[in-house]
């Protein structure tokens, strides 16, 4: 038997109080377990803030715009 099986069987018999203290207690869990928390001040905490006013640049248009990006910072 699986421990949610066990935990369901056990769930049956408990009665309604009971019941609500186990599942305040596991939602509270729940936060933990499924994702983990972005420090503040990392650029992933970021992430979709800046957009292109407009059309989104091709993958051309982007490559010709950091190459002469690179050859204005080291040439």
């Amino acid at each position: 038997m699986t421990a949610q099986e066990k935990l369901y069987q056990l769930i049956q018999t408990l009665p309604e109080k009971e019941v609500s203290e186990i599942l305040n207690f596991a939602e509270s869990l729940w936060p933990k377990v499924s994702s983990p928390k972005i420090p503040a001040g990392t650029l992933t905490g970021l992430r979709g803030i800046a957009k292109p006013t407009g059309p989104v640049p091709s993958d051309a248009e982007l490559q010709r715009q950091y190459t002469d990006y690179l050859k204005e910072k080291y040439l």
